[in-house]
């Protein structure tokens, strides 16, 4: 299991273009899920979570860290 999507594309070299084509959705949906900018619906959070084998949690996880940062600058 990984801690979030961007350590299982940085250990597994998947990409964002592959996951969102397994997945069917757009690479740049996939961007913003991945750099913190937005928290996906149960539904994707679900497959997400499952194709790469990280927590359900860790998007809200990267999304309050993005957010604890942006706001502490």
């Amino acid at each position: 299991m990984y801690p979030d999507i961007a350590t299982y594309i940085e250990k597994t070299g998947d990409t964002q273009a592959n996951i969102a084509r397994q997945l069917t959705i757009e690479q740049a949906h996939l961007s913003r899920i991945v750099a913190g900018l937005i928290v996906p619906r149960p539904e994707l959070a679900f497959r997400l979570a499952s194709y790469c084998k990280i927590p359900l949690d860790s998007f809200t996880r990267v999304y309050l860290t993005r957010h604890q940062h942006e706001a502490a600058s």
